[in-house]
């Protein structure tokens, strides 16, 4: 399976607002390109205090031929152990100038993000090790289709749904180690056995290249 590092970070603090929808909705806060160290994607709630954090990646993904067939984005906890509530999804965004190009920014804090398109399924624990997101159809298309693949970290339950939750969602992200993309692509050429042999395993018959082989015998 190829594996594709992140090419570009961000994370974003937002506001303190006592109302819950101002705080989710403006573009305001602290922004910090490049990341390092352990740091927080969250939904803290306080004393009617409402306050959200959130996490962007860009991959780029000009290199990426033929057909997706699967995917998914592994990241690394943070050392610190996250209780529930944390639930957390990666949803769509345009963040980085929408090429990974351009710093993030606090602008990119809501405006950036395309709540209808969820990019993964939900993931409801979090490990202190690798946590993988495993990536929607939607998300497959746009790896196949497009040079440049931006996703943001948020919570699910109270970010994404839109919802008050009245209770703190916290995770920590290790931003020193590598958040990295897997994929697989559709195989190609000639797919079915060989001699008894899988296709996936055959690299070439009588000395040609499956990618090249058309039929076998005259049979497709």
């Amino acid at each position: 399976m190829p594996t594709i590092n992140a090419n570009r970070t961000g994370h974003i603090v937002g506001v303190t607002n006592s109302n819950f929808s101002t705080a989710r909705t403006s573009d305001s806060g602290t922004a910090t390109d490049g990341p390092t160290g352990e740091l927080s994607v969250q939904f803290f709630v306080g004393r009617g205090a409402h306050r959200f954090t959130r996490a962007f990646i860009h991959f780029d993904t000009s290199s990426i031929t033929g057909t997706v067939t699967a995917a998914h984005i592994d990241i690394q906890g943070g050392s610190a152990t996250q209780p529930d509530p944390n639930d957390t999804i990666l949803v769509k965004s345009t963040a980085f100038g929408g090429d990974g190009g351009t710093a993030i920014s606090t602008s990119d804090m809501f405006s950036s993000l395309d709540y209808s398109t969820a990019y993964s399924t939900e993931l409801t624990t979090w490990s202190t090790s690798n946590n993988e997101y495993t990536l929607t159809s939607a998300a497959l298309s746009d790896i196949q289709n497009n040079n440049d693949f931006t996703v943001a970290v948020i919570m699910h339950d109270s970010d994404f749904q839109n919802t008050d939750t009245n209770a703190t969602e916290d995770i920590s992200i290790d931003f020193d180690t590598t958040i990295t993309l897997d994929y697989t692509l559709a195989p190609t050429g000639y797919t079915h056995k060989v001699s008894g042999v899988a296709s996936a395993n055959v690299g070439k018959v009588n000395t040609v290249a499956t990618a090249n082989i058309g039929k076998v015998n005259t049979v497709d």
